[in-house]
């Protein structure tokens, strides 16, 4: 039960900065971004297994290993932009927080490029015949 771990840690983190952030705001946000740090590190222990479970799903129903580790980049990119955008908002630094936002969607849609190029050449041999 990792999730009741990470959410009794989170939990216990946002009330002790909420109650030392009227007196000390910067160990409060440091408080808040340990707890945050703690949390992904038991959130990313049993991913192993996850990652192992779809793969064997996805290669057994005749996907391309290509495409499974593409899909697997754009979802870690995901979970990492949100968890830094959020994270800076939280500092208040909104600007920033679109600032990875932006990154990282850009960064999914360079992942995509090879993709969209395949598939234009899949198309292109249809037409073709």
């Amino acid at each position: 039960m990792e999730i009741v771990k990470i959410a009794a840690v989170c939990l216990v983190a946002a009330v002790l900065a909420k109650v030392i952030q009227p007196t000390n705001r910067d160990l409060a946000a440091v408080l808040s971004l340990s707890a945050v740090i703690f949390g992904a590190f038991i959130a990313l222990n049993g991913i192993y297994e996850v990652i192992t479970g779809i793969r064997g799903i996805l290669s057994g129903a005749g996907i391309a290993e290509s495409y499974i580790t593409l899909a697997f980049k754009a979802l870690g990119i995901c979970f990492i932009s949100e968890l830094c955008s959020q994270s800076c908002r939280d500092c208040g630094e909104t600007a920033l927080g679109s600032v990875i936002d932006i990154a990282g969607r850009t960064a999914v849609a360079l992942l995509c490029v090879p993709l969209l190029r395949e598939f234009i050449g899949v198309v292109r041999s249809v037409l073709e015949k």
